[in-house]
């Protein structure tokens, strides 16, 4: 479901293309929630945020809808920026075989009666599909666990236990990015009302690409699914991108245990998500 996160002084800027298959990575990284374009945007005021959106029946057609406060503050971006404009445009036009401007509207409702193609039949475009982890997945789960210094490190026997049926109240998720590829994971503990996070790992590759942010929004489902009243963790008073990840994602800091940590030794910061 589109949302255009408010509902006073909206205009919305529709585009839609058409994705060589070679490039639709890179079309993704350019046009997604951190890519060049949403970072040039953030640099004018009036900009609410973007949404792409990949057709459900044609994997290679992909929408763009930016969100702004009002024409005339997209229009004085549009004149303040047209040398970084041009620039971010010229480099991704070798990425599409085909670009079309569909139109500017004041709501949502004009937008769905221009192009209804945007309401059930478009599906809504992360960089990433989550879904629960498998047996099969345990290697490149264990890869991206390696290949990180701040994951906590697990034995291969112990990730194989919580994908047995009758193992203990544990969730653990993958993300899959937009060629099928497994690039990260998070596993919690489920005891009572309470879900304690234990490990979240995005493969560097695919990093600022709301990856972790879609991970942590569906371990919550999932806890709350399961009776769970909180979610909790601790991190490492030095892991500014995690501590900035949860907080970004409604987690309160609840205090820190001095000397938790060692190699080397830090202190822990608490974090927890009221569900």
């Amino acid at each position: 479901m589109i949302s255009a996160g408010t509902s006073e002084g909206l205009f919305i800027v529709a585009w839609a293309f058409e994705v060589k298959p070679e490039h639709q990575r890179d079309f993704v990284r350019a046009y997604g929630p951190n890519g060049e374009w949403v970072r040039l945007f953030r640099t004018s005021d009036g900009y609410i945020k973007t949404e792409l959106h990949r057709d459900s029946h044609n994997s290679s057609r992909y929408i763009t809808l930016d969100f702004w406060h009002s024409r005339e503050q997209y229009e004085s971006f549009r004149d303040c920026a047209v040398s970084s404009y041009q620039e971010i445009d010229a480099k991704c036009e070798q990425l599409t075989q085909k670009e079309q401007l569909i139109g500017d509207f004041a709501d949502l409702a004009s937008l769905y009666a221009a192009f209804p193609q945007l309401g059930p039949e478009t599906k809504v475009g992360t960089t990433c599909s989550v879904r629960a982890a498998k047996v099969e997945d345990i290697p490149e789960i264990r890869r991206l666990e390696e290949s990180t210094a701040s994951a906590a490190h697990w034995p291969q026997d112990v990730y194989a236990d919580i994908c047995r049926s009758d193992a203990p109240s544990r969730i653990m998720l993958v993300a899959e990015n937009i060629e099928r590829k497994l690039c990260a994971f998070v596993v919690a503990r489920v005891v009572a009302d309470e879900c304690e996070l234990e490990n979240i790992v995005v493969d560097s590759a695919e990093s600022r690409q709301g990856i972790a942010s879609a991970l942590l929004q569906q371990l919550s489902r999932a806890a709350r699914s399961q009776g769970a009243k909180r979610v909790f963790l601790e991190v490492r008073e030095s892991n500014s991108a995690a501590r900035a990840l949860y907080e970004k994602c409604g987690f309160q800091r609840d205090g820190e245990r001095g000397a938790y940590y060692s190699d080397p030794v830090e202190k822990a910061i608490l974090y927890s998500l009221t569900l």
